[in-house]
């Protein structure tokens, strides 16, 4: 999905008590754990189980985006969602142009949700546009129908399609495929 930022117009409104900081790698393990948590059940954590299926391999998908895996990693649009002082979700970033932004990975912690994503990610996106980005991107599962709103509701549109397989993550004892 993609956004053109000049279509940009809604402000960033955090619910009381949540703000945002720049990413700052002593947090890694604490936003492996919201991302493991964030992903729990839903289509992603089959799709892309070697990740969210748990903390270490939410660690390993950061030391990846870091390193550049996917596009030069962005530190000064890589926010965290912060409440009393404690990370509660987080917007990965990467620069794919001098033109153009991409959102990696958006995760609030369930307990967190209703309105601090919207919020985070209108954070983000303001952050590119005054950077002078013109453009952001974004992948999205479209049986994410949670994620797809919001994206569409902030003006994303779809871009490209393609086919995605998952096989059950966790069978009857736990292994993958069963």
């Amino acid at each position: 999905m993609g956004l053109s930022l000049d279509r940009l117009t809604e402000e960033p409104r955090f619910p009381e008590g949540y703000r945002t900081v720049v990413w700052d790698a002593t947090w890694l393990d604490r936003l492996a754990e919201i991302d493991q948590r964030s992903y729990a059940g839903t289509i992603d954590a089959a799709l892309y189980s070697h990740y969210f299926s748990t903390a270490r391999g939410s660690r390993r998908l950061w030391q990846e985006a870091v390193y550049g895996r996917f596009g030069r990693f962005d530190r000064e649009r890589t926010l965290v969602l912060m409440r009393d002082g404690d990370p509660r979700g987080h917007v990965m970033t990467s620069i794919r142009s001098s033109r153009e932004g991409f959102i990696g990975n958006l995760a609030v912690l369930p307990e967190d949700r209703g309105g601090t994503g919207r919020a985070l990610l209108l954070d983000c996106l303001w952050r590119y546009r005054q950077a002078g980005f013109q453009s952001v991107s974004l992948a999205v599962t479209l049986e994410n129908e949670r994620a797809l709103r919001l994206y569409q509701s902030l003006g994303f549109t779809v871009r490209y399609r393609f086919p995605a397989w998952a096989r059950p993550v966790n069978g009857p004892t736990g292994h993958v495929g069963e």
